[in-house]
This record gives structure tokens, C-alpha cells and sequence, in this order.
């Protein structure tokens, strides 16, 4: 076999085995970028009005108006989860199952995620003193780790149909995975 030819093979096993991990990287960048945008965007666009209600006389208006960025950053997840669970349903994890039950499963998944977000960004901006822009960066970290993990086993994970047989692929590949060692003949489940 030539060279070409194996690294081809190579190349194709290692797709194989990551290649849901590199989509969701390349689809992760776009959606972390999208997101941030939306950020700025809003940031520059509500920022002023809401930064006003900080001289009103109702303290519920005031904490907006102080911590308005908190607020903006909640408008903007508000439409980033769909576009992100757009991309990563027909680009990353590639699921067959129906968008807006997708997209409500995602905003369950983003949640927990989106409050550590919000915590952290408090913490930079209001404590350290960060720009909102800057301190909104030390988030990303965070929340993909977070969101990685939900996406992958809960928004689009397909249970089994009744009757249905896992594929012998997927079986395989997460034998492999757990790399059990094989049992002899006269081995018994307990």
C-alpha cells in the first residue's frame, strides 16, 4: 500500500473516531463568535437606555441600570440558543429529531451555563472592573465546556426506539471505547 494511500485510511479513521469533535469545534468557534457579536451589538444598541434607569427611583430599575450588561447578555442568549442549536443539530451531532423540541432541551442545557456565564461576567465587570466587552470574553471558557457535555448527552441524544437494536458500529465503537477486556467462552454475566 502506498503512503498516500494509508494516510488517506489514517486520515479517514481518524475522521471517523473525531470527527463530531472537530465539527463541534469549527460549529463552536462560529457560534462563540455569533454570540459575542450579538453581544456588542446589543451592548452598543441597549447599553444607554438601560444604563439610564440607574437614576430611577425604583431599585429594581436602579440594579438594571447598574448592572446592565448582566441584562444584555441575557436578551442576547435569549436569541443565540436558537441559531446555536440550528448549527448543531444539522452540522455537529447531525440529529434527526424535531428542531423546536431541540431547541427547548438546549435552553435547559445553556441554562446552568448562562448562570455560571452570568456569575463570572458580575465577577469580572463589577468586582475587577473589567470592561464588559473583556470580562464577557473570560466566559466563553466556561460555558462551552458546559455546553458540550449537555448538547452531547441530553439535546440531541436519541433514545432508542422500543425494539429498536443499537447499530453494530455504535456498539463497536463504544466497546472500544471502554476497552473491556474480552471474556472467554465459559464467561458469565452476574
Amino acid at each position: 500500500m502506498s503512503d498516500d494511500s494509508n494516510n488517506g485510511s489514517q486520515l479517514g479513521r481518524l475522521w471517523h473516531m473525531h470527527g463530531e469533535k472537530i465539527r463541534y469545534l469549527a460549529v463552536g468557534a462560529w457560534n462563540t463568535l455569533f454570540g459575542y457579536m450579538l453581544f456588542l451589538v446589543l451592548l452598543a444598541v441597549l447599553g444607554p437606555q438601560l444604563r439610564a434607569l440607574e437614576s430611577s427611583s425604583v431599585s429594581v430599575l436602579q440594579w438594571i441600570g447598574r448592572d446592565y450588561y448582566l441584562v444584555v447578555g441575557w436578551v442576547g442568549w435569549v436569541f443565540a440558543v436558537p441559531q446555536s442549536t440550528i448549527t448543531m443539530k444539522y452540522f455537529v451531532f447531525r440529529s434527526r429529531g424535531r428542531l423546536l423540541h431541540e431547541i427547548g432541551r438546549a435552553y435547559f442545557v445553556y441554562l446552568p451555563a448562562q448562570g455560571i456565564g452570568t456569575v463570572v461576567l458580575w465577577f469580572m465587570v463589577g468586582l475587577l472592573h473589567m470592561s464588559p466587552p473583556i470580562g464577557a470574553l473570560s466566559t466563553i471558557v466556561v460555558t462551552t465546556v458546559f455546553s458540550y457535555v449537555g448538547h452531547k448527552y441530553f439535546t440531541f441524544r436519541t433514545p432508542l426506539e422500543v425494539g429498536e437494536v443499537l447499530g453494530e458500529d455504535l456498539l463497536m465503537s463504544d466497546l472500544a471505547e471502554t476497552k473491556q477486556p474480552e471474556m472467554g467462552n465459559d464467561a458469565r454475566v452476574r
